[in-house]
């Protein structure tokens, strides 16, 4: 039996090390052919995990206000660089981190170099909506893409959501100013003639009114808009549950209601939640590196590594390489 390793950065985001522990611990003993590699500071996590689980002593770490081109120079022996460097030998087969998002993916990019066709890589989560999720790429990987990376974005992410979320004949639209081909900036609508052409199930142009409307599976922008729309998306939920707790406290009749509806309620929160998610993860790199949000409890920090298991095994990298040598 070929054993899936899976590293993981202890050190990062705002739980760390402690969600790190608890989500592994769970873990262990439920997949019988993945082992856990955790890198960071030995001194800390040594006699806290289950003996099975190998640690990688990584002394440095990465704050969350560090710029990522200097951690990129200067902590070399961080728990994300060690992680990559780990990535980059073989040792592992896949990498989360609940860092400095900018710094790992630009150890990633950098570190482990693009899959081959691949132009550019792009960060790719998903969003909910009424019926079910889906994939926004690129949330924050690439603010300037041209239209041949817009197209790659959409194939690959037409890729991740059939092979990895088994979603048949993914629909990919484009984020634009208007629904009609006309629409939108000339990188928006040279980029949406490339994906047309495409060997994808394009839906064509998606308004912003319409993004969580469930018109595609994937939803095609620059790193930019991406990133944009997932910190507005971050802040309207936020937004949501504040007006609903001051209006469930604001009288006893209110109370009442909220609750009769508790677990209506709970339900909705759950679906929006980010920890259902897991994280991002950045497609088009030499490697399987997911990024999870810094405020990540246990079960995001489960849900990524199963989301890290679940595309070794689907071979993810190797059917995008394939899928892109095919496009001239």
């Amino acid at each position: 039996m070929t054993m899936i390793r899976i590293g993981i950065d202890a050190m990062g985001g705002d739980n760390a090390p402690g969600v790190m522990f608890d989500a592994v611990s769970e873990l262990v003993g439920t997949v019988d052919d993945v082992q856990f590699i955790l890198t960071g500071k030995k001194d800390i996590l040594e006699g806290r995990l289950p003996e099975v689980v190998e640690i990688v002593d990584a002394p440095e770490v990465i704050e969350a206000d560090e710029l990522p081109s200097v951690a990129f120079r200067k902590k070399r022996r961080s728990s994300i660089a060690v992680g990559i460097e780990l990535q980059k030998k073989g040792e592992i087969d896949a990498f989360i981190s609940a860092g400095n998002t900018g710094a790992f993916v630009a150890f990633a990019t950098l570190g482990l170099g693009r899959l081959k066709n691949v132009k550019k890589a792009g960060l790719a989560t998903f969003f909910p909506t009424k019926d079910r999720r889906f994939l926004v790429i690129d949330v924050g990987a690439n603010a300037d893409a041209k239209p041949e990376h817009l197209l790659q974005y959409g194939i690959m992410g037409s890729i991740y959501t059939e092979e990895v979320m088994r979603v048949h004949s993914p629909r990919v639209g484009i984020l634009s100013i208007g629904e009609e081909e006309i629409k939108g900036s000339t990188t928006i609508k040279e980029a949406g003639q490339l994906l047309k052409s495409a060997d994808i199930n394009f839906v064509g142009n998606i308004e912003g009114h319409m993004v969580l409307g469930g018109l595609c599976d994937v939803l095609v922008c620059d790193g930019f808009v991406g990133n944009s729309l997932l910190k507005f998306g971050e802040g309207v939920v936020t937004l949501i549950m504040e007006l609903l707790k001051e209006g469930i406290d604001s009288s006893l009749k209110a109370k009442l209601g909220g609750l009769l509806m508790r677990d209506t309620l709970y339900r909705i929160v759950k679906r929006m939640n980010y920890d259902e998610i897991g994280g991002a993860i950045i497609l088009g790199v030499k490697g399987i590196d997911i990024v999870c949000h810094g405020r990540s409890g246990k079960q995001a920090i489960k849900n990524a590594l199963q989301l890290a298991i679940e595309c070794k095994r689907r071979d993810i990298n190797h059917i995008i390489e394939q899928k892109l040598g095919g496009i001239r």
